[in-house]
Parts: C-alpha cells; sequence; structure tokens
C-alpha cells in the first residue's frame, strides 16, 4: 500500500519514476496482492464486531488498494511509452475486481 501510493505522490509531484522501484513494486504487489487482500479481510472480521461496519470498512479498503494500484498503472503507461518487458508482471484491475468480489457482496 505504501510504497505505490509514495510512488503515486513522487510521479504526481513531477519527481519522475525510477524504473528499478517501479519494477520492485509490480513485481511485489503481483507475488503478494491476493495473499494480502486475504489478510486484510481477515484483520476487519477481527476489528468488527458489527459485520455491516466491517464489510463498510473493507469495502473502503479494497477500494482504495484499487485506486492506488490504478494510478500505479497509469503512472507506468505515462512514464514508458514502450511498456518495459517487467510490465508483464502488471496484475490488471479486472483480476483485482474479481478478487475483491469474493470478499464484499457489495461491490
Amino acid at each position: 500500500g505504501g510504497g505505490l501510493s509514495a510512488a503515486a505522490a513522487a510521479a504526481a509531484e513531477g519527481g519522475g519514476v525510477d524504473e528499478r522501484t517501479a519494477q520492485m513494486l509490480a513485481r511485489d504487489f503481483a507475488a503478494s496482492w491476493k495473499s494480502s487482500i486475504e489478510s486484510i479481510n481477515q484483520d476487519v472480521l477481527s476489528y468488527f464486531a458489527n459485520f455491516k461496519n466491517g464489510m463498510e470498512v473493507l469495502k473502503q479498503v479494497l477500494t482504495q488498494l484499487l485506486l492506488y494500484y490504478s494510478r500505479f498503472q497509469e503512472i507506468i503507461r505515462k512514464t514508458w511509452r514502450k511498456l518495459p518487458p517487467w510490465s508483464k508482471d502488471l496484475v490488471s484491475t479486472a483480476q483485482i475486481l474479481v478478487e475483491i468480489k469474493k470478499y464484499s457482496r457489495s461491490f
């Protein structure tokens, strides 16, 4: 989470994007996103006794994750007109949405 938002903020401020950092973020995200969503879900279930409130929090958190990741993908596309070979590691937002829908009927 923090890595993606930091990269997005740096790029938005004209700080440029370091290719090695972008590549690392893409690969790390691809390797861990599903287990991270599961972990977020488990945390929400344990922290919120009220299921309805928990589902709302989960929806907001996963929506934010998707927004940050979408921004990250946009930064990659804008920074490299010809996508670098490691861009194949980028997870599609459609894949993320499918996973999110497993955890929330309200999406």
